[in-house]
């Protein structure tokens, strides 16, 4: 086969090989000023069962042999070396062998291609060489001055052409059976791996385990497979990936998915250390490359967005970049999965998304569209993923607690009744006045206090305190928000309080500026009836407001939330982005129905008592 011609390399290289012979003659490599072996050359070829490594800067060859004979069957490793005139070949483990060219010259021009286990013009080579045939055997690698060649066919690999090159792997996984579903896969001409679905490891896939933080790595060509959560209707013109992730080598697929029918994909690589992304929406693909490489062993956040043919990509706090896809069209539908950290078959994806080898290193969270997409269970699938080394894993929340990673720290949420750093302290007195942390909720879903949040008339009543200028209060909608979905809700929004609903035709907000961050009780009322809504705060006024259109009813089958809810940012469509921080009290519905606000809930997260 044919590589590109040496580079950088006409006053010095190094060269290593393994190779299996089945011949004791052959040429193993050949580079020159032509294909006929006259002028500058370096060819290492087994001439009667000895490496024959030569070489010649114009003005006579070095002809350096090595001592020991090849064995045929066995693997064996030759490094070969020039600096000048000067050279060493070393065999094995055997000590370097050293010899020197003729003449004066002390440059090779390397011209004709890297010819790999023969050559088109072999029999014109045996004066050069040594020998006139071609090698017959397996060789597994290939490295020129430090860097490994990939010998595969390009795309995928360097190799450029060739002519009667066979599988060596061919019979590896005859006789070996991967448990619990793994499948066996010939990693070198005479080893192998099990691809292990999720949650199961070890040699032959026999070990299960529980995946809570995923790690990729690129020489068990792991990747995860995740279905789109929504049908492909809801991505064709506006999408948004958020990723945290941990790299340990500067390439490799993070993300991809495409459409087999077309060519529309999305692709975020990294590409010597900085990420890139690119997408086709079937007339021209747009291409996006961060400013700065990221560095390894560090987390770092992307984000990538996509409307219609513009892109935009944003890595930590650096410039976000742009781009924008070539030809008319703008709705990219994909109709594979997500692939996460590589893909099952680099040789079938699209040509232009970069999609080359796997990722290596950790993936913390994956959120589309603000929703987020677990990795490790449910209909998640994938190969040979890992846990990576973070305290998530040791499952150090206790109660029923959900570990929360944070880069390489973490937080604990804490069911109903549980407290701490670890939910480890049971909360025994009843809880009068609730504390909320921002990532706290509580839930009802009793028919007595659903149906005053709905109809045709809903009031409330609460007292509130917040030491932060952004929180929800009050939510009750369908969930997920569709485009005029009803719902109802009540919140802080940069200091302001505001109060919110749709009844399906258009929405109302009323708003009253003040203070209301200061960590101090306020009183808040708000009314609905039917479109017409009032909200009073303090001594403030109150402010009055309509929604738009003919419907007058409030329609929710959901529960009834205070003080934040689950993926507040996908289910109030980005009006808040958590909940509040402070405490709530006296929750009064219909002028006359006082809820107990922990006792009536139905669930919560991280519920303390208010302190004073």
């Amino acid at each position: 086969m044919t590589l590109e011609p040496l580079k950088n390399s006409y006053q010095t290289f190094q060269i290593t090989m393994e190779f299996k012979a089945e011949s004791e003659d052959g040429l193993l490599l050949y580079c020159g000023e032509n294909e006929h072996g006259r002028g500058d050359f370096t060819s290492l070829s087994l001439v009667r069962g000895k490496v024959h490594y030569r070489f010649n800067c114009g003005t006579g060859a070095a002809q350096i042999v090595s001592e020991s004979r090849v064995v045929l069957g066995q693997w064996h490793t030759v490094t070969i070396f020039r600096d000048g005139m000067s050279g060493w070949l070393r065999m094995d483990n055997d000590n370097p062998i050293s010899g020197r060219s003729q003449g004066q010259y002390t440059k090779i021009t390397f011209r004709s291609p890297l010819y790999v286990g023969g050559s088109p013009n072999a029999y014109w080579l045996v004066r050069a060489t040594g020998t006139n045939r071609g090698f017959m055997g397996c060789l597994q690698s290939l490295t020129i001055n430090n860097k490994a060649m990939d010998i595969r066919p390009w795309p995928l690999g360097k190799a450029l052409s060739g002519a009667d090159v066979g599988e060596c792997s061919d019979s590896v996984c005859d006789l070996v059976t991967c448990a619990n579903g793994g499948v066996c896969f010939a990693n070198r001409a005479d080893g192998y791996i099990c691809l292990c679905p999720l949650g199961f490891r070890g040699l032959l896939c026999e070990e299960s385990f529980s995946l809570s933080l995923p790690l990729f790595n690129e020489t068990v060509f792991s990747y995860a497979i995740v279905p789109w959560p929504q049908s492909s209707q809801s991505y064709l013109s506006f999408i948004e990936f958020e990723l945290t992730f941990r790299p340990s080598m500067p390439d490799g697929t993070l993300l991809y998915s495409e459409d087999a029918f077309s060519g529309d994909f999305l692709a975020i690589n990294l590409v010597d250390g900085y990420v890139e992304f690119r997408f086709d929406c079937g007339s021209g693909g747009a291409s996006m490359r961060s400013d700065e490489s990221v560095s390894m062993g560090a987390w770092h956040e992307l984000r990538v967005t996509r409307t219609a043919k513009s892109g935009i990509l944003q890595v930590d706090n650096q410039r976000p970049v742009e781009g924008i896809s070539e030809g008319a069209f703008t709705q990219i539908k994909c109709s594979s999965p997500l692939y996460i950290g590589g893909v099952p078959a680099y040789d079938k994806t699209k040509s232009t998304a970069g999609v080359r080898r796997p990722f290596t290193g950790a993936v913390q969270k994956l959120a589309l569209n603000d929703r987020t997409i677990l990795i490790t269970t449910g209909s998640a699938g994938g190969v040979n993923v890992a846990n990576a080394a973070h305290p998530c894993v040791d499952g150090p929340c206790a109660n029923g607690g959900t570990c929360r990673p944070k880069w390489d720290g973490y937080e604990c949420d804490c069911p109903l009744g549980y407290d701490g750093r670890h939910c480890q302290k049971a909360v025994t007195e009843a809880i009068e006045i609730p504390q909320f942390i921002g990532r706290s909720y509580l839930t009802y879903d009793n028919r007595d206090i659903l149906k005053r949040v709905s109809g045709a008339r809903t009031s409330l009543f609460m007292r509130f305190k917040s030491t932060a200028k952004d929180g929800l209060l009050l939510w009750r909608g369908d969930s997920p928000m569709r485009p005029n979905s009803d719902f109802l809700s009540m919140g802080l929004q940069d200091g302001a309080l505001i109060f919110s609903y749709n009844l399906g035709s258009g929405m109302a907000n009323i708003t009253v500026n003040g203070s209301f961050s200061d960590g101090r009780w306020h009183r808040v009322k708000a009314v609905r009836d039917g479109q017409s809504g009032k909200l009073t705060a303090d001594d403030y006024g109150a402010k009055t407001g309509k929604s738009p259109g003919k419907m007058r009813q409030l329609n929710i089958n959901g529960p009834l939330y205070v003080g934040g809810m689950k993926e507040i940012a996908l289910h109030t469509n980005r009006q808040y982005m958590g909940g509040l921080v402070g405490c709530v009290s006296h929750f009064t519905l219909s002028t006359d129905y006082h809820l107990a606000l922990v006792e009536d809930a139905a669930d919560g997260k991280n519920i303390n008592t208010c302190s004073n």
